[in-house]
């Protein structure tokens, strides 16, 4: 008996030390294993954390477009039911991210765009679609839209629609690379919601870029609020991709299929336009809802249905919540609605009808500025905080524009074709097709301009819109340098495709027996669009987007090598204490700076401070008072200041430096600290 015992015992003791043993085995291994493959990361696990990074990206998007359209679908066509299939798909999800843009905005404005709100809002409308069955409308006209393009499809050549897929293909791919070529990503439409998410609030911000009517930038606050800054860019691809959409609806309702895919050939000839969308910018939303504006105003000249009115206000008021410049478009509406009545009464209803939406849905931002800033239109014409007379001259570069050169002005339209003066060269080419086919584009108009009323009233709205677009520009190049940006000109010129479309399908009536005009054309714009479609491809394979996309090259790697100066201030930065406060000069851009920064996005920073201190002494003084710690300065930016006044400013620097103590240079970049 005893000896039974005894064997147990020693039964359960040996059982007990192979567990332990065991035990011990599997966590040496663990130990092992983890030092090898954290020391020694293997390509698979870099890969497998990208392309999760990247399907996130895209799913994300996927779900902010279906909530868009959903929301576009329960709000705006249960409002007005007129709109039809290709009509509630399009109309409805641009103006489904425009009630994102106010509730992502509006959301962070008050401190509640935590992630589990966040998140909570979207599930909620996503629930609210799906209970209510809109999603069976959305798939349904998807669906239905895709059909009508592959069927449209075969009335042209075989390369054309193919074009078009390519270009929608390698802007997406664009959008999914790191946000380094977007300068203006990196001053405000990306800065901003990060500013607001990591504030929890909204305060009077010095950065004046950060008051410009912000309804994109409240998209993008989903994107970053729910951690994928690629999809910010894909929002703006998104943009693109309606406008494409929009102009092919417009063109084949009006002049037919081959119209508007000859109007899509045009766009996708512009080399800067699928790079330009697959940034975090503004630009492709404004020219949408610019576009989405006057297609409702066409539609109310044909159908005479007053909902069609507050279908454009509502567009017209979601342009002015993106940029001022927008202004030109509610004014010209209310003229044409204006001039489309005889009597005064419903000139005044009309116009009522159309300007009420317009203006509430543009408020918001306007009483933000007023609020916050002291100026609804801030920094414009009132000036406001942190504004002054100096900044005003500093800012509109009077007497820097071309003036009035008649021959200068003349030939604008080469110069902006060209492109040798613009101020973003790579984001405003808008490629040689304009320009060549404007001419017959115009004798076609006039000679159709007896046609059928939905023809004509095209020609009207589109060709008013573009004209006055381009006249404020031209006038503004006369005035400052600054507004020579041919980007700014896409909201009118985008539009113009639809009749230089239609143009193109009447080149027939110029062909003689022996000399067939159109045919020539027609393959010339092919080599245009192969042309700017290899450029792009050519410009994607530089970049490499698939080692990104599936994480074999890190954000930090892309940045080192796409964009290496703002690389190098970030890393200066960096190095600074955690509870600094770096002050810029010449750098505008602060997105993801790793310390609390004041940019300079006027690049004035310095300049602004000899204006009110006059003295180095009393400068330091007001920086300690505002508790900076260190600056930053990006001393190629000198090139500037010499440019603009003789270099006076760079010796103001050279007086101030002797305050300063200098840190570490990198690159193009100095940090120093103030003592």
């Amino acid at each position: 008996m005893l000896q039974v015992h005894y064997n147990f015992i020693m039964n359960k003791n040996g059982n007990l030390k192979k567990l332990a043993s065991a035990i011990t085995l599997l966590l040496w291994s663990v130990i092992a294993l983890s030092s090898f493959y954290i020391t020694q990361r293997p390509l698979a696990v870099q890969v497998a954390g990208g392309i999760i990074s990247t399907l996130w990206s895209i799913s994300l998007l996927v779900i902010l477009l279906f909530v868009s359209a959903g929301l576009g679908y329960l709000i705006l066509a249960q409002t007005y039911k007129q709109l039809i299939s290709h009509e509630r798909l399009i109309l409805g999800t641009g103006f489904g991210l425009g009630v994102l843009g106010l509730t992502g905005f509006g959301l962070a404005a008050v401190g509640l765009a935590a992630i589990p709100i966040l998140v909570a809002v979207l599930s909620g409308m996503l629930v609210c679609i799906f209970i209510l069955k809109v999603h069976t409308e959305v798939i349904g006209d998807l669906q239905s839209l895709a059909d009508s393009l592959k069927e449209s499809g075969r009335e042209v050549p075989l390369w054309l629609p193919l074009g078009v897929l390519l270009t929608a293909v390698t802007s997406f791919l664009f959008a999914l690379l790191p946000p380094a070529d977007g300068f203006d990503g990196l001053l405000y439409h990306l800065r901003l919601p990060e500013q607001l998410l990591a504030d929890g609030k909204m305060i009077p911000y010095n950065n004046f870029p950060f008051w410009f009517p912000s309804l994109i930038e409240g998209d993008f606050l989903w994107a970053l609020g729910l951690g994928s800054e690629r999809t910010a860019q894909l929002i703006h691809w998104s943009f693109f991709i309606l406008v494409l959409a929009l102009t092919w609806k417009w063109s084949h309702q009006v002049f037919g299929y081959k119209s508007a895919w000859w109007a899509l050939a045009i766009l996708i000839s512009m080399p800067s336009l699928p790079w330009l969308a697959s940034w975090a910018y503004t630009d492709l939303a404004l020219t949408f809802f610019c576009m989405a504006s006057l297609y409702s105003l066409w539609r109310w000249y044909e159908k005479n249905e007053d909902g069609w009115l507050l279908v454009s206000g509502t567009f017209a008021g979601m342009a002015m919540g993106v940029k001022y410049t927008s202004f030109i478009l509610p004014v010209l509406c209310v003229l044409m609605v204006f001039s489309r009545k005889q009597k005064a009464g419903e000139r005044i209803a009309s116009s009522a009808r159309f300007s009420i939406p317009a203006l509430l849905i543009a408020l918001p931002w306007y009483l933000r500025n007023w609020r916050v800033m002291g100026n609804p239109f801030y920094p414009f014409v009132f000036g406001g905080r942190f504004w002054d007379v100096f900044r005003t001259n500093w800012y509109n570069g009077i007497g820097t524009g071309i003036g009035w050169n008649f021959q200068e002005i003349a030939l604008l339209p080469f110069a902006i074709t060209l492109g040798y003066r613009d101020q973003t060269f790579y984001d405003g080419r808008i490629g040689p097709l304009f320009l060549m086919l404007f001419p017959p584009t115009l004798w076609i108009i006039w000679i159709k301009r007896n046609n059928t009323a939905k023809e004509l009233h095209t020609f009207l709205i589109i060709g008013m819109f573009t004209t006055s677009t381009y006249l404020l520009w031209a006038f503004s190049v006369t005035q400052t340098i600054y507004m020579w940006q041919s980007r700014l000109l896409f909201t009118g010129l985008i539009p113009f495709s639809i009749l230089i479309g239609f143009a193109i399908t009447q080149l027939d009536s110029l062909n003689l027996p022996r000399f067939r005009i159109s045919f020539i054309l027609t393959n010339l714009i092919g080599i245009v669009v192969s042309i700017s479609l290899l450029d792009n491809c050519l410009t994607l394979i530089v970049r490499r987007p698939l080692n990104y996309i599936l994480g074999i090259e890190s954000r930090e790697a892309y940045f080192e090598r796409i964009q290496p100066n703002y690389s190098q201030a970030l890393k200066l930065v960096e190095t600074t204490p955690k509870n600094s406060y770096v002050y810029f000069f010449l750098e505008p851009r602060s997105y993801t700076m790793p310390r609390k920064v004041q940019p300079d996005a006027l690049n004035d920073n310095l300049a602004h401070d000899y204006y009110l201190f006059k003295t180095t002494k009393d400068i330091i003084k007001d920086w300690k008072q505002k508790g900076y710690t260190h600056i930053l300065v990006y001393d190629k930016g000198f090139d500037f200041f010499t440019q603009k006044d003789g270099g006076k400013y760079e010796n103001q620097f050279d007086q101030i430096v002797k305050d300063l103590k200098l840190e570490k240079t990198l690159g193009s970049y100095t940090l120093y600290s103030i003592p």
